[in-house]
């Protein structure tokens, strides 16, 4: 079968990548990989600088060429952004690349070993540091993958804090060959043209605020909720999880045989991956699947599925594997748990690409159980095409609230807490260790585990936990409450759901769960009508008792106006 390319940093594609999708939200795929400032030098400046970036800029205008083989204009030109990748509207035609969102790379400069935009389609496609790229994934015309042979400006070198390669033209309009789909659907992360000022510090045994921005301000309006996800993710990188990286300056698949070998470029550094896909459909029917961390104990056999070898991507042990050869120190930061999150976004980037594997990639699902329960949230809270969240025991690093659980383990409970979970495995950011050791320093984690369920709207969540204290009931269940105020605010609460049920095993899954699950897969992956507003807890392993949600929650939930930026079941 043909090699399917992504084109990312300046490489052309020979497949049109998602054309017609919303290229606003494609352009800004790399925004994901915001964390801590002392993970990556320079990055809450760079946050603060109104997206400005580094130094690079991501190379003059372009022309784009429209569907019909016209012109387009190429768009402003971009800045350096600070993990950004392609412009505001990301896509030649009449809307052209470059846009203001240029490369930022690691630290939102121009950076070192920066390239123009070699055959890249609209403006110059410059990518700055050593993983962001200007203009990724932009296309030339409507529809089109820049014409037959449009080349994207010349094949400048980004230098120390060089600009892009000079104006190039998209070229002829091109075919609709390799459309997925036209109907709107966001990409690994829609905020990437947010201006985020930096992570404030924090010391407050309550919950932190979900609906505040970091400037102290809260939401008014649905349309808000980009921005807000995107601090509230970056608080998360920087607190828990440590940074995500931006995806592969390049990334190719090629489907056969039920396997996609994925070959990925890191500056120098290159690695191929290949998965098992199970049970796809064709191209022209493709099936829902579900993308399991390490495996699935769940009933999930009606669907197609993928296994993401967590070892192969990132150990917990000692967090080897494709992330750290790929990036190297810039990882250095960031923990197990996000680097299962990364991979899972290569796999979608594959399935994207090879239509013949059979996948509906809108009706993509993950789950996992125990660390892995832990690692698929990770993996739908940071990526924004996973349709449905199935989280099964997850605990502590999972949806379990961490000052909730050290309220837990003050009390005397047998629970895996903040301390214990640092010593267990590297699953968690480097940093996050330093929150640890009492309620004193929990209280200054600039987060918790209900913004990572709330990054998940407005997409589908379903939490589901045992009455085992080792996870903490109240602490799982407490971060589903919290974190639906989220859902609740935007209109759509019963899109999460928590079901804690006792009386079976760890990784066991009972009868007495299973109409819950069939709720959420027959709404969310089956279109169907059904009752997803479920928020059940029966446990006594706990000697809190319950989530009192006064002795936790100081805000309220705001009344939004507008309407939701995207609405995935609509």
């Amino acid at each position: 079968m043909p090699k399917r390319s992504r084109k990312i940093s300046g490489v052309a594609t020979s497949k049109p990548l998602r054309t017609g999708v919303d290229a606003v939200a494609e352009s800004r795929r790399g925004f994901m990989m915001l964390g801590g400032a002392a993970a990556v030098a320079g990055l809450v400046q760079a946050c603060s600088n109104a997206i400005t970036g580094g130094n690079g800029t991501g190379g003059s205008p372009g022309t784009g060429g429209s569907a019909a083989g016209g012109s387009g204009s190429g768009g402003a030109s971009g800045s350096g952004g600070i993990v950004g990748r392609g412009g505001a509207t990301g896509n030649g035609g009449t809307a052209g690349t470059g846009g203001a969102m240029g490369s930022g790379g690691v630290n939102g400069s121009g950076g070192a070993n920066g390239t123009g935009g070699a055959n890249g389609s609209g403006g110059a496609n410059a990518s700055g540091g050593a993983n962001g790229s200007g203009g990724a994934n932009a296309s030339g015309g409507a529809n089109a993958s820049g014409g037959a042979n449009g080349s994207g400006g010349a094949n400048a070198s980004g230098g120390a804090n060089g600009s892009g390669g000079a104006a190039g033209t998209g070229g002829s309009g091109g075919s609709d060959a390799g459309v997925i789909s036209t109907v709107k659907w966001p990409a690994e992360n829609t905020g990437g043209t947010c201006s985020l000022a930096a992570v404030p510090a924090m010391n407050n045994a309550m919950l932190p605020d979900p609906f505040k921005f970091f400037s102290g301000k809260r939401i008014s309006t649905k349309e808000e909720w980009t921005c807000l996800r995107a601090e509230l993710s970056a608080a998360l990188q920087q607190g828990v999880y440590g940074p995500k990286m931006p995806p592969p300056d390049a990334l190719t698949a090629t489907y056969s045989g039920g396997k996609i070998a994925i070959n990925m470029t890191v500056g120098s550094n290159k690695q191929t991956w290949t998965v098992t896909v199970n049970g796809g459909g064709t191209a022209s029917s493709p099936k829902p699947c579900v993308i399991a961390c390490g495996g699935s104990s769940l009933p999930l056999s009606a669907y197609a599925s993928i296994t993401l070898d967590v070892n192969t991507v990132c150990s917990e042990s000692n967090l080897n594997g494709l992330v750290k050869t790929l990036y190297g120190s810039a990882c250095a930061k960031s923990g197990a748990l996000i680097g299962w999150a990364w991979g899972c976004s290569r796999i979608i980037d594959a399935l994207e690409l090879c239509p013949e594997a059979g996948i509906d990639v809108k009706k993509l699902m993950v789950t996992g159980c125990s660390r892995w329960g832990k690692g698929a949230l990770a993996m739908g809270a940071f990526d924004e095409r996973v349709a449905l969240t199935l989280m099964q025991e997850g605990g502590s690093g999972g949806s379990a609230l961490w000052r909730v659980s050290t309220k837990e383990k003050s009390m005397g409970d047998n629970i895996q807490e903040c301390g214990e979970i640092t010593g267990e495995a590297k699953w968690q950011g480097s940093d996050f260790a330093g929150y640890c050791g009492g309620g004193s320093k929990i209280a200054t984690l600039p987060c918790d585990q209900h913004y990572a369920v709330a990054l998940c709207a407005p997409r589908a969540v379903l939490l589901i936990e045992n009455d085992i204290d080792w996870l903490g009931p109240v602490a799982t269940y407490g971060g589903g409450v919290a974190g639906r105020k989220v859902f609740e605010a935007l209109g759509i609460k019963d899109r999460c759901g928590a079901t804690l049920r006792g009386s079976h095993t760890h990784c066991s899954f009972p009868s007495n769960q299973q109409a819950d699950l069939t709720a959420f897969l027959n709404r969310f992956i089956g279109g169907q009508s059904a009752n997803t507003d479920i928020m059940a807890f029966q446990a006594t392993n706990t000697k809190l008792g319950t989530f009192k949600e006064a002795d936790w929650i100081d805000w309220t939930v705001p009344t939004l106006t507008g309407n939701l930026p995207f609405d995935p079941f609509a």
